[in-house]
């Protein structure tokens, strides 16, 4: 009994993680006319401190990446650090819709990092920080 009972919670969680990224990064074109148009917008408090926190998990990261046990914790570690963006920061429409695409590509990397990869799992992350950077006016951002 015990074993099926965690066996659906971790189904029932892969499923809700699933769903919450694949909605995140359902909003790719409204990014784009946004880019187009130079529109920063501000973040609140509560995104700077988990973006930060991404960014400094990337730099840790950096010298140990040949260590595949290190990345797939890193994958978790990051893959934590966005769901809790998604639970704790509260945007305006627009400004949640353009951080939805970083952050759905960010999930991508920390996937990945999670399997091992951490060649493509930094590119899709550095990417996605690449666009956090476009689209937000975080003051003291320095990727």
């Amino acid at each position: 009994m015990k074993i099926t009972l965690v066996a659906l919670l971790i189904a029932v969680t892969n499923i809700a993680i699933a769903q919450n990224h694949d909605h995140h990064s359902g909003h790719g074109k409204q990014i784009s006319n946004k880019a187009e148009s130079k529109i920063k917008f501000t973040p609140t408090s509560d995104l700077k401190v988990r973006m930060e926190k991404i960014l400094s998990l990337m730099k840790e990261i950096n010298p140990k990446k040949d260590d595949v046990k290190v990345v797939k914790s890193y994958g978790d570690k990051i893959t934590e650090t966005v769901n809790d963006i998604f639970k704790t920061c509260k945007l305006d429409p627009d400004a949640d819709a353009a951080i939805h695409p970083s952050l759905g590509l960010i999930l991508d990397g920390a996937s990945d990092f999670k399997n091992g990869q951490y060649e493509s799992g930094h590119k899709k992350i550095h990417e996605a920080l690449l666009g956090y950077e476009k689209m937000f006016n975080h003051v003291g951002w320095k990727h």
